[in-house]
């Protein structure tokens, strides 16, 4: 959809079109052409998930872009795909939460940066698993799935890395966590960031080992162990890794991942959160609009 505005020297101005979708048909078409790269926001597609996430899509001419919002698992999240300038206008009037966990484009970075504070952004290597080359490595009896109740013990593992995340037992008994213990104590873990049996998708992440525990395959076994399970029921698995640590790529490639791109990842931060500029600008944008529930935003 496309709609153009009248300058006052007679010339005329490029607009974009903005609406928030509630359509599934719609958001499906938007990530499944996205292919690997949105599998966060497949997995929100599950009807248990999808009220906790807002689509908000931009459309001029034939370029297209979506934002998603989300909130749950360990907090807000936020996924940008599509046309960079209509990225950035959709962000002009959805700039979202205070602070968000960022999955973005490389060509979007910029563009989140006039309006945000990234915190640790890294260029990381999406990776799917293949199911008929998936070869996971002999030797993971020592492995069990964690529970609610390894919460804790989970936690003083993730604070050796100083992420500040902490997880809930819920969060734990919910995901599908696996870990191996050594002299009595948890020393290796892999879990999900998101998955849905429903969707048949899933992010692995939260891979880790104790620096003391390191160079013993433990790592390769829990991410193995999770990748086995979630492949009973997701078809597309997917995980991330920074491209410069050549040897968990060759790990992740001998069990069966193969790149599928590049993307950024980052803590977000608004600058502004507190500023009246986004409501003021959607109000505009949409007495802008001659149809109902859109807004029109110059490019």
């Amino acid at each position: 959809m496309t709609a153009r505005a009248k300058t006052g020297q007679g010339s005329l101005r490029r607009t974009a079109v903005v609406r928030r979708v509630a359509d599934e048909r719609v958001i499906r078409q938007h990530l499944e052409a996205a292919g690997a790269y949105s599998a966060y926001g497949l997995a929100y597609m599950d009807p248990r998930l999808f009220p906790l996430a807002g689509f908000y899509e931009a459309t001029c001419d034939k370029r297209q872009a979506l934002v998603m919002h989300a909130r749950g698992g360990l907090g807000p999240t936020t996924l940008t795909l599509g046309d960079t300038d209509l990225v950035r206008a959709l962000l002009q009037l959805h700039p979202g939460p205070r602070q968000t966990f960022l999955t973005c484009e490389i060509g979007h970075v910029d563009v989140l940066l006039r309006s945000h504070d990234l915190w640790r952004p890294q260029t990381m290597m999406r990776m799917q698993l293949d199911r008929e080359a998936f070869a996971p490595p002999a030797g993971l009896s020592a492995v069990r799935r964690l529970i609610d109740a390894d919460a804790d013990e989970l936690n003083r593992l993730y604070a050796i890395e100083e992420d500040g995340l902490r997880y809930s037992g819920r969060q734990v008994g919910e995901g599908i966590y696996f870990g191996v213990h050594a002299r009595g104590r948890l020393v290796a873990a892999a879990g999900t960031h998101i998955h849905s049996t429903a969707e048949g998708v899933a992010v692995i992440g939260n891979v880790f080992t104790h620096p003391d525990f390191r160079a013993r395959g433990y790592g390769t076994a829990v991410t193995a162990a999770v990748s086995a399970y979630l492949l009973r029921t997701c078809s597309l698995v997917v995980l991330n890794v920074d491209p410069a640590n050549r040897t968990a790529r060759h790990i992740y490639e001998q069990m069966g991942f193969k790149e599928t791109g590049r993307l950024v990842e980052a803590m977000a931060t608004r600058r502004d959160p507190f500023s009246p500029l986004a409501p003021l600008r959607r109000a505009v944008a949409r007495w802008r609009s001659s149809l109902p529930d859109t807004e029109v935003i110059e490019l």
